[in-house]
């Protein structure tokens, strides 16, 4: 096909208008293309938080791969194991204080350590066939991030067809448009398919099919040969006997009978809701003929959710394709039009997305940078709202049955990462879904700190899914035994608090908060130092090299106390003091918890001017892994800043600089918060140039980190972490904040600006205190910052290395800081 600039000429030619991109966008807020995506990594994403679809733009066949966030297989208890921490615990913990750390290990694999955690599904595909009276030229397509609507345009003959399609969060469901230029000149075929051989597709009146279907019942990620290697047939009776003989069709993928009558039933509707035509079915086929214009509706239902499908497709139904349009607008502006940022325009940004993206290693784009800004944005809108699930590993979108890391919630970093953007981008109630899911996630998880730990309050461990499962999954004991998952997520719910000011949201989460802090008290034990310690824990994913008693040089994964878990517990304790303080109660827990804190390992800085990973300062078997877990206190948590903890922050430079500047898309975005966090705005600017690198070596061919060429983060394959951590990276740059108790909020403008980044604007970022602020900089320099609040109320704001307290709302200028 040719593309949009190989038409121009041939349409002058012959009198021909080009399908011109529309050019209403800015470049920070528009994705565009001149060709159809010829792979899912080049297609581009809507949703609603409940359905979401990749669209590929595709001549003359459309596909929009499409999810519901609710199907995933399996049903719940799925994951349930006699796992008994108890039976072997004295015997572990024996073990680590010989410094017999890889017998340790093996021990708690093959003791602790639970099943393969079940997989997120698709549901279905869209198809949408156009007969065309030639080849298609001048092709263009793009997504409108400020309207969250997709577009195709090309011309055919002397027609021009368009598409577009959006997600609607009040409507539910997915609107698909179709125009020809001429009347008459319109012919669609559209269907309905799904990877799942349990669905079937069935009319549904004249213009209407449903696709009905159930999803596995359950999902192996493993091999069959890697389990029985492991020796681990028992965990999985679904597949082997008793005895370890596999079950007659073992798989690793079970439907209905097979799964035990386990497997999500599900239902995708596509109706026509507009036509000037003829329409009917055939053989499974919703065909329009003779129009110039089409309107499909997809909308869907799972056992589940348990919606009222026929009363959504109704009321949609009801509605004109504008009506849906507005509704949609007005619904996703008062979300998206809140934060936005201004990075200028460059030579490149009139150029196709892909290609921005290929030029961008110079960093001389800054308005690619603003449109990954915006585009983060949009994803989290587009895949997290108030009732649906939590975004995964891949956000509300993936193709495959057996999806990368089984396309779940990972606990160790990447579920916190999708939503370290959600409170500082003032989107607060898109992480709605992550703060249910860690309520649900404490009740599961009291029922396993219970019965594995005999222990009080809540444990999660490296994984959970929609099933809400809390034990330890399968793999080895680093990194699947890893009890740590309450505390990060507690962040997260005390974040809310800090971002929004909720009392009422407080005194909620504080029971929750209590609950990991009581299973932390009851779980740390004293070292041969008299500190206290995690008994047994390891560093997110990382490995470590020691010399065992006979001068054997062996690798291990488990400690007791690793750093990261003592920056855990540090945290949750002291938020869960300042919350009991300001809701006054507790008084004597917080009393127990103050003296704990006091006890706890301190931190320790190694031979190489670095924070130590572990409590013995180990050679790292990987010297520049992905993970920076020791790090915790600096980003995302508040412990560490230049202030007030010059030493550990120096350490924490010298550590970034000996893990590097690589690794996957979502660890270079976290070490962009990193060096933001230490004020160095260069050095954050060259990691966000590495997140930026063209993951695409070839056609359907991607390598790790950077960015697909929609945009995605590439692990490989796509995470969509790294949006989230990068976009939250570029704001770290901008505007930090901290609550401290006994004073007021410190809001810092521009800590780590980057001389990439001369002259900008932010507007509408959300600082801790509940505090909305705007700042306009130009030459490096600030020129004018307005804080806004609810309720006046004093704020300390810095600036440079001036620090003045003000009266919010107020506006500030540079002269205010001399």
């Amino acid at each position: 096909m040719p593309t949009r600039r190989e038409f121009l000429t041939a349409a002058a030619a012959c009198g021909l208008a080009p399908a011109a991109p529309q050019e209403s966008a800015g470049p920070a807020f528009r994705l565009w293309y001149d060709e159809p995506a010829s792979h899912w990594n080049e297609a581009l994403p809507i949703g609603n938080g409940r359905l979401g679809a990749m669209v590929f733009g595709g001549v003359p066949e459309e596909r929009l791969q499409i999810n519901d966030d609710t199907l995933v297989s399996g049903a719940p208890g799925i994951d349930d194991l006699p796992l008994d921490v108890t039976r072997r615990f004295d015997e572990v913990v024996a073990l680590l204080r010989q410094r017999r750390f890889a017998e340790a290990s093996g021990v708690i694999t093959r003791s602790w350590t639970g099943r393969s955690w079940q997989c997120y599904q698709p549901a279905g595909d869209a198809f949408f066939s156009l007969a065309l009276p030639g080849p298609p030229q001048g092709y263009s397509r793009e997504l409108l991030l400020d309207e969250a609507l997709a577009r195709a345009v090309f011309h055919a003959g002397e027609i021009i067809f368009t598409e577009e399609c959006f997600a609607s969060f009040p409507h539910r469901v997915i609107a698909v448009r179709f125009l020809g230029s001429r009347y008459g000149s319109l012919s669609v075929r559209a269907r309905l398919s799904s990877p799942h051989p349990t669905a079937r597709v069935e009319p549904l009146g004249r213009t209407a099919l449903r696709l009905r279907g159930r999803v596995p019942g359950f999902v192996l990620r493993r091999t069959l040969e890697w389990v029985e290697k492991r020796g681990e047939q028992w965990k999985y009776p679904e597949l082997w006997n008793a005895d370890g003989t596999r079950k007659p069709g073992a798989q690793q993928v079970l439907y209905e009978g097979e799964a035990g009558r386990r497997g999500t039933e599900f239902e995708l509707r596509l109706a026509l809701l507009f036509h000037n035509g003829m329409a009917g079915i055939d053989r499974g086929v919703l065909a329009v003929d003779g129009a110039s214009e089409a309107v499909f509706l997809i909308g869907s239902w799972s056992a589940v959710r348990n919606n009222d499908l026929d009363a959504e497709m109704r009321a949609a139904l009801a509605a004109s394709w504008d009506t849906l349009l507005r509704a949609h607008r007005e619904d996703y502006q008062r979300l998206f039009r809140r934060c936005t940022v201004d990075f200028g325009a460059s030579p490149q940004s009139s150029l196709p997305t892909d290609e921005r993206i290929e030029r961008f290693a110079g960093g001389a784009d800054p308005a690619l940078a603003a449109l990954y800004f915006h585009y983060a944005r949009y994803l989290m809108i587009s895949g997290s709202r108030p009732g649906t699930e939590p975004l995964n590993l891949q956000g509300i979108w993936n193709a495959e049955v057996i999806p990368p890391w089984a396309s779940g919630y990972t606990l160790n970093i990447n579920t916190e990462m999708n939503y370290w953007l959600a409170g500082p981008a003032n989107l607060p109630e898109c992480a709605e879904p992550l703060l249910r899911m860690v309520r649900e996630l404490s009740q599961s998880g009291a029922r396993v700190a219970r019965s594995m730990y005999r222990r009080p309050g809540w444990v999660a461990h490296h994984n959970t899914t929609l099933w809400r499962g809390a034990w330890p999954v399968d793999n080895d004991a680093m990194p699947s035994f890893w009890p740590m998952a309450a505390p990060w997520l507690c962040r997260h719910l005390w974040e809310q608090y800090e971002f929004t000011q909720d009392r009422a949201l407080l005194a909620d989460i504080y029971p929750i908060l209590r609950g990991a802090a009581e299973f932390l008290l009851a779980w740390l034990i004293e070292n041969d130092e008299g500190f206290l310690v995690t008994p047994a824990g390891n560093s997110p994913e990382n490995l470590f090299v020691y010399t065992d008693s006979s001068g054997q040089k062996r690798t291990a994964g488990v400690c007791m106390g690793p750093t990261m878990d003592l920056a855990l517990a540090r945290d949750l304790f002291t938020n869960c003091i300042t919350a009991a303080s300001l809701l006054g109660v507790d008084a004597e827990f917080r009393a127990r918890l103050a003296s704990t804190l006091a006890r706890l390992l301190p931190y320790r800085i190694g031979a190489r001017g670095q924070v130590q990973e572990w409590p013995e300062d180990f050679e790292e078997r990987d010297p520049q892994h992905r993970h920076v877990s020791h790090l915790y206190p600096l980003h995302p948590g508040m412990e560490w800043n230049p202030d007030d903890t010059p030493g550990f922050c120096d350490a924490a430079r010298r550590s970034l600089e000996l893990r590097g500047d690589g690794g996957t898309g979502w660890s270079r975005a976290w070490k962009v918060c990193l060096w933001a966090r230490l004020r160095d705005g260069g050095r954050a600017w060259s990691l966000l140039a590495r997140l930026f690198e063209p993951a695409r070596t070839a056609p359907g061919e991607f390598r790790r980190g950077g960015v697909m060429p929609n945009l995605l983060c590439s692990h490989p394959p796509f995470q969509i972490d790294g949006n989230f951590g990068g976009a939250a990276g570029i704001l770290e740059m901008l505007l930090q904040s901290r609550a401290v108790p006994s004073r007021p909020p410190l809001l810092h403008l521009l800590p780590a600006l980057p001389p990439a980044l001369p002259s900008g604007e932010l507007r509408g970022a959300l600082a801790r205190g509940g505090f909305e602020v705007d700042i306009q900089w130009s030459g490096g320099q600030l020129s004018q910052a307005r804080i806004r609040c609810a309720t006046p109320r004093p704020c300390l704001v810095r600036y440079g290395s001036r620090t003045i307290e003000a009266a919010a709302p107020v506006v500030l200028s540079a002269p205010d800081f001399a």
